[in-house]
């Protein structure tokens, strides 16, 4: 038997040291990632052990899990849980860059790739802690544990990592929160200054409300998540994230306007959170967003995200004069989140 441990991670002298030290003690070998056939050919080879597989710096959990499910991997070989290493004293700065990567091919920025790398992670190792502070040691565990509430948070000091569930499968955002699943913490509190919040609602966004209020929104937000609704496309569920930089698109459609033939062709966790959920007009229409921030307000969050909801007059008018509502955001649709079409 040979387990497959995958290592992610934006800093590659932080990914090496946390390396080594993963494979401090135990029967494993280091490998660096070439291609999925080379490494399942390694891994085949029973007397090399377990693998520790270094991925390049723009690489994603979830871009693996994607490969690893659609290949024949041999007898006895696993995917184990995926690991990121994280630099404690250059993490702040990458979630706040909006730099674009050329080199990730489809136009991924730093902090859309270092925030990814987290959130897709069954293990999180924090390197390069500040010895003499810390508050803000703390401060920044608390931040992994709302950006990635479903992961171990460990530092390189910690030599029994804690047994976790892994995820053969991707899990994004929007089909967490489609299937019934917390997209986040709501953590309204500040703990160490670090304050989460999720919104939840029924009636759909105004566009160009919500497109005019987008820098009040991500005031003081390091992270953002879930997905939502337009009242100007209203069959259509929308992705959102942010990080330095938000991005909206088109990921599936709702169910509320499938055939009976179709809602068959959902997934089976989907279909139960929408019956359990569902609502007389709405159906299973409805935003779902988890917000992550340093000393964020969150009752002004919330009180500006239900102001761009549509107001009684507006949704009197039905989704036939939804859909004529100016919409800033066809101009400006960002990449889809990955995954399948009706989550």
């Amino acid at each position: 038997m040979a387990t497959v441990t995958p290592l992610f991670g934006f800093w590659p002298h932080v990914t090496g040291a946390v390396a080594h030290g993963l494979l401090a003690g135990r029967p494993s070998r280091l490998v660096t990632w070439s291609t999925l056939d080379e490494l399942l050919t390694i891994a085949g080879r029973h007397d090399d052990g377990d693998l520790l597989v270094v991925f390049p710096e723009t690489w994603e959990p979830d871009r693996l899990r994607l490969d690893w499910a659609t290949a024949d991997p041999p007898p006895g070989v696993s995917l184990g849980r995926t690991v990121t290493a994280v630099a404690a004293d250059l993490l702040l700065d990458a979630l706040a860059d909006e730099t674009v990567l050329p080199e990730a091919g489809d136009g991924r920025g730093i902090s859309d790739i270092v925030a990814h790398q987290i959130e897709q992670a069954d293990t999180i190792v924090l390197a390069d802690l500040p010895d003499d502070d810390p508050w803000e040691a703390d401060r920044l565990r608390v931040l992994l544990h709302r950006l990635a509430p479903w992961a171990a948070v460990l530092t390189t000091a910690d030599t029994h990592p804690p047994a976790v569930a892994h995820r053969p499968v991707p899990l994004t955002p929007v089909t967490r929160g489609l299937r019934g699943r917390p997209v986040g913490l709501h953590e309204p509190l500040p703990v160490n200054g670090v304050v989460s919040s999720v919104f939840k609602a029924r009636r759909p966004f105004h566009p160009e409300r919500l497109h005019a209020a987008l820098d009040d929104v991500l005031d003081q937000v390091l992270r953002s998540r879930g997905h939502l609704w337009l009242a100007s496309r209203p069959d259509l569920v929308m992705s959102w994230e942010s990080a330095a930089t938000p991005h909206l698109a088109p990921a599936s459609v709702w169910l509320a306007g499938l055939s009976d033939e179709e809602w068959q062709t959902v997934h089976a966790e989907r279909r139960i959170a929408a019956d359990l959920d569902w609502d007389p007009y709405y159906g299973d229409r409805h935003h779902h967003l988890a917000f992550i921030g340093f000393d964020l307000d969150p009752v002004r969050l919330h009180r500006t995200l239900t102001a761009c909801l549509l107001t009684d007059e507006e949704l009197s008018r039905g989704e036939a004069g939804w859909r004529h509502l100016p919409d800033p955001f066809h101009q400006g649709v960002d990449r889809a989140e990955t995954g399948d079409a009706t989550g």
